[in-house]
């Protein structure tokens, strides 16, 4: 059930940040405490996404109607071009900045991949002459993996200085443990928005 798995959830990420909060310094709880918000924060409604993306033009009129070729495999393989160009803009232009502006940076233009998604579902590309699978593929396709790269360098950089000596390794494996937690609880709550908002995405 929906509820309890979030109070679970709930449950199981206070405990975390409690034990974080004793065990650790500080200020690596901080850190951790701005990975739980961060990752949290995009709530994910990807699951009904696809199916909008992907239904046919009976049950979706003039909707983009994409082919599982296209919207699985050809964005997947712009997805991995994406994370290697993403590391290689990092290195040369972001591993100068700051933590701080970098990851407000990332936080922005990750925030810019959900309004292409709503751009298109409104239609408002077709509008301006732009087509669904040249719009989607130069936006959400490559948005999503450019921000996910570009926030993980930094992340993991400050991991390794915060963290006690000789942890290192420990410490890592643990946040990267609680980001993916938290990613699959943001998913979680993306699917309560869908069950609440009484979005339809089987038909009868």
């Amino acid at each position: 059930d929906l509820v309890i798995g979030l109070v679970f959830s709930a449950v199981l990420i206070i405990a975390f940040s409690v034990a974080t909060y004793y065990i650790f310094p500080k200020t690596f709880f901080w850190v951790f405490l701005s990975i739980i918000l961060t990752s949290m924060s995009w709530i994910s409604i990807g699951s009904a996404l696809g199916y909008y993306y992907t239904a046919s033009k009976e049950c979706v009129p003039n909707g983009p109607n994409f082919s599982y070729t296209y919207y699985i495999t050809v964005t997947g393989i712009v997805g991995s071009v994406v994370n290697f160009v993403a590391v290689i803009l990092y290195q040369n232009f972001l591993s100068s900045w700051r933590f701080r502006p970098v990851l407000i940076f990332t936080i922005v233009i990750g925030s810019l991949a959900s309004i292409v998604d709503l751009i298109i579902i409104m239609r408002w590309n077709i509008a301006i002459g732009i087509p669904d699978k040249v719009f989607f593929l130069l936006g959400s396709a490559i948005f999503e993996n450019l921000v996910i790269i570009l926030q993980s360098i930094p992340m993991s950089s400050i991991y390794a200085k915060i963290a006690p000596p000789g942890m290192e390794s420990a410490v890592f494996a643990y946040t990267v443990g609680i980001a993916n937690f938290c990613g699959m609880v943001s998913s979680l709550l993306g699917s309560g928005v869908i069950q609440w908002s009484g979005m339809i995405t089987v038909g009868d």
